[in-house]
């Protein structure tokens, strides 16, 4: 992998650009210990901890609601510390999510200050996140050096689920949680090595919903459910179909190693033949295979579906892409960025609300595969 990097021709921007050469190696670090639990924060709840499915899906929704509230609150407060300082203050919100998992099975901690305490950390990242690709990425370049933001977000992300899973065989969850606690910590070194991007600025969410696209709003909506499904009803029905940890992370591994390498395709060509070309291109396909995932029974079938991870990276990467240029050239990048947020959890909330009311895996995918096609008005 080291050998393809270098090969890139972005890479010595990458090297040049300090402002996203420290991002990219404290987003390294971050996605490597998130995907060591992401993938099994879901079976952990489920199978692990035994709670019912629609406490399980409850836990989510309330996750998702407070992300929005916390990426809203993020932006207020950005001006005032700027925006690494953001992603440092995630960090102990991080870390104590991780500890309030761990002693949940000892302890009658409220479930939902669980998942609030996970909510604000994701909110306070993402903002500060997507505000530096916004504000460092070249914008004709600006396709390429997402989808190099991508690469190094699921490559780093690539031996996480497997280093998970082998945790998890060898040891427990409370291990898992405390070595990704650590990474976490090391994250935050690179950061302060650069200044941070400290302005003034006012923000109002009555203007972020004045300044709001419909279509925009109705295409985040779509990635948000995609996402929700991805990240949640996807890996519980797997697992029930793999029945192991090693298992579970060698898949998210092999998905992540196709990702990466297909986003740094998809963001060179999306530059030179069209993002819109892509995003469409990509909505039908990831609906297709939606559609395909309601037929998967066997671990033969969860490996073959595994082969098409390059899908959803064909409208994600140009859609994040046209988002970055959108929020950079509306000179209110903070207000179209937690407006992106607001609408991504609320694809998630709707994505947790119809396993909920169907208690169903087939009709959550079917209705995930329809929804793709809304990416299309982006």
């Amino acid at each position: 992998m080291s050998r393809d990097l270098h090969a890139h021709p972005s890479f010595f921007h990458f090297i040049l650009n300090r402002e996203l050469d420290e991002f990219y190696i404290s987003i390294a670090l971050r996605f490597f210990a998130l995907s060591m639990v992401g993938i099994f924060l879901p079976i952990y709840l489920f199978f692990k901890l035994n709670l019912p499915l629609p406490v399980v899906m409850y836990f989510f929704i309330i996750f998702a609601i407070f992300f929005a509230l916390a990426a809203f609150m993020a932006a207020k407060i950005a001006s005032q510390i700027g925006f690494k300082h953001l992603i440092l203050m995630s960090i102990p919100f991080e870390i104590t999510f991780f500890f309030l998992l761990i002693l949940l099975p000892f302890f009658r901690i409220p479930l939902f200050l669980v998942s609030i305490t996970g909510a604000v950390s994701r909110g306070f990242y993402w903002i500060g996140h997507h505000t530096d690709l916004a504000k460092f990425t070249l914008r004709k370049k600006r396709g390429e050096e997402v989808g190099l933001a991508f690469f190094v977000n699921t490559g780093a992300a690539l031996l996480g689920p497997l280093a998970g899973g082998l945790i998890l065989t060898f040891f427990n969850f409370t291990v898992l949680f405390l070595i990704g606690s650590l990474i976490l910590l090391i994250s935050t070194v690179p950061l302060f090595f650069s200044k941070d991007v400290h302005e003034k600025f006012s923000f109002s969410l009555k203007k972020v919903f004045k300044r709001a696209s419909l279509k925009d709003a109705a295409a985040f909506t779509s990635q948000g459910i995609a996402i929700g499904s991805s990240g949640v009803l996807w890996p519980l029905f797997i697992f029930l179909i793999l029945g192991g940890y090693f298992s579970l992370g060698l898949i998210g591994t092999l998905s992540g190693a196709i990702s990466a390498f297909s986003a740094i395709l998809v963001g060179k060509f999306s530059d030179k033949l069209g993002k819109r070309f892509f995003i469409r291109l990509g909505a039908f396909s990831f609906a297709g295979l939606w559609f395909f995932r309601t037929i998967v029974r066997t671990i033969f079938h969860v490996y073959l579906i595994t082969l098409f991870a390059f899908i959803p990276g064909m409208a994600s990467v140009p859609m994040d892409t046209l988002a970055y240029s959108k929020a950079r050239f509306s000179k209110r990048i903070e207000e179209y960025l937690v407006f992106r947020e607001i609408f991504l959890n609320l694809g998630r909330i709707l994505a947790y609300l119809f396993m909920l009311v169907t208690a169903s895996y087939i009709a959550s995918f079917i209705f995930t595969g329809i929804a793709q096609v809304l990416l299309t008005l982006f």
